[in-house]
């Protein structure tokens, strides 16, 4: 009878240890159901717009083609898609520097030549970006800026074509290897090139030629209102807890607050800044995945609000990156940051990110021509810029200069009264990049040139 009794004690003792082991482990691990959520969560409710895919915002800006001494430039998108989509069929294998076989006063030449295709990027960006849009059969590829992409087309008994990446202002030329190619389909795409505009070439520049439309250009006035984004959603995205955020409104601005971290709210633009000011070092060693990072960044809270934003540039330095809202593939500007999605890192987190609170909704109103100006008074006015130095300038194009209203004429025209406070015209101008700036070309009698454009 007691061994019985000892045994039962054992059995009984043994299983309350079980027992206490089980109840500890489940206290130790135990995460209620918000706890396990609260990530998901957040990503849902940040979530502004949808997903999207790098190479929509990481694009060419425009294509030049060289054919029998002439020079074309399209900035239409269809042209620009027909290349990448042609591109992307293709196999690109080891990428070499060939720069050392190119005479530097023969550099502009070679890139220039007949026959030969340019796709331009606004800036450079890394080789690490670009194999992330094209198929490469190695991953040993070199470290490789270039912001233009030339295909060169030999019209011999046996068609080649060759392809190179060009690092413009270093005048640094690679070649890359490419497969798959279909030789018949490269050249149709080159030779519809001549449908394109035609240029004139500006050559004081020595370090490189600057391509502009020949011929004088009527664009027609584009008028929108500014649909309001819900602030919240950027808290949910940036905040740790947003719901602990403190709010304070000032003259113009809305300021919200959760520790290092702050958004502050231009009321009368609308345009957000979010700073985190955390002690993070923005001097560390080059980041040749920065850019991807940047496009990451904003599409993992769904931040691409509108299809139409384009990587604009970038500085490895001091690790700034910006996209710029284009129309038709034509940039438009703005004096305060309103056309901008802008970013700022550390050594692995956003430091700084101002954007636009809202998206442009095009407004259905008559349309105004308007007659821009010759490229050659426009060349003729920047050239007559006090200190003017064919050196710094860099680049003369189309664009878009963001105005706030619709004017006068046009709001007697409708009766829509969101229109009066959030409304906008993008007027067609034209714009120079002069010493690292983008400046407005403007007539005699409103003041000849604008100051530097964000």
């Amino acid at each position: 009878m007691g061994m019985r009794y000892e045994n039962i004690k054992t059995i009984v003792l043994v299983i309350l240890v079980v027992l206490s082991l089980f109840l500890t482990w489940n206290l130790w691990s135990y995460q209620s159901p918000s706890d396990l959520n609260t990530e998901t969560q957040n990503l849902q409710e940040a979530e502004v717009g949808g997903k999207s895919e790098l190479e929509d915002y990481i694009r060419p800006t425009k294509v030049l083609y060289h054919q029998s001494g002439s020079h074309y430039l399209s900035h239409e998108e269809k042209r620009i898609d027909s290349w990448l989509q042609e591109m992307r069929t293709w196999k690109l294998g080891d990428i070499t520097d060939v720069s050392s076989a190119i005479e530097p006063s023969g550099f502009l030449n070679y890139v220039h030549d007949n026959n030969s295709v340019e796709i331009v990027y606004p800036d450079l960006i890394p080789v690490e970006t670009f194999q992330q849009m094209f198929s490469f059969t190695t991953d040993k590829l070199p470290r490789v800026d270039f912001d233009r992409v030339v295909i060169k087309i030999k019209k011999t008994p046996n068609l080649s074509v060759n392809m190179y990446l060009v690092n413009y202002s270093q005048q640094k030329v690679y070649a890359v290897k490419i497969s798959n190619v279909v030789k018949n389909d490269v050249q149709k795409l080159a030779d519809a090139g001549t449908s394109a505009e035609r240029c004139l070439v500006y050559k004081k520049n020595e370090n490189r030629y600057i391509f502009i439309p020949a011929q004088t250009s009527h664009m027609h006035k584009l008028y929108a209102y500014e649909a309001p984004l819900d602030i919240r959603k950027f808290q949910n995205a940036l905040f740790t807890n947003p719901s602990y955020a403190r709010t304070e409104s000032l003259a113009y601005r809305e300021l919200y607050t959760e520790g290092t971290k702050v958004i502050n709210v231009n009321t009368r633009t609308n345009v957000m800044e979010y700073v985190n000011l955390v002690n993070s070092n923005t001097e560390s060693n080059d980041d040749a995945n920065l850019l991807n990072r940047s496009f990451s960044f904003v599409n993992d809270h769904a931040g691409w609000t509108e299809p139409d934003y384009r990587f604009d540039s970038w500085n490895r330095v001091t690790k700034e990156i910006t996209y710029r809202y284009y129309h038709d593939n034509h940039p438009v500007y703005s004096n305060q940051g309103m056309t901008e999605i802008y970013q700022r890192w550390g050594n692995a987190e956003v430091l700084n990110y101002r954007r636009p609170l809202y998206r442009f909704v095009q407004v259905s109103l008559p349309e105004m021509k308007v007659q821009l100006q010759s490229p050659q008074e426009v060349i003729e006015m920047i050239e007559k810029h006090q200190d003017f130095d064919p050196s710094l300038l860099n680049d003369i194009s189309i664009g878009y200069q963001l105005e706030e209203g619709i004017g006068d004429n046009q709001q007697q025209d409708t009766d829509k009264t969101e229109y009066d406070s959030n409304s906008v015209t993008l007027v067609p101008s034209w714009f120079y990049y002069y010493n690292n700036k983008w400046y407005r070309v403007t007539l005699p009698d409103e003041g000849g040139v604008n100051g530097g454009l964000e």
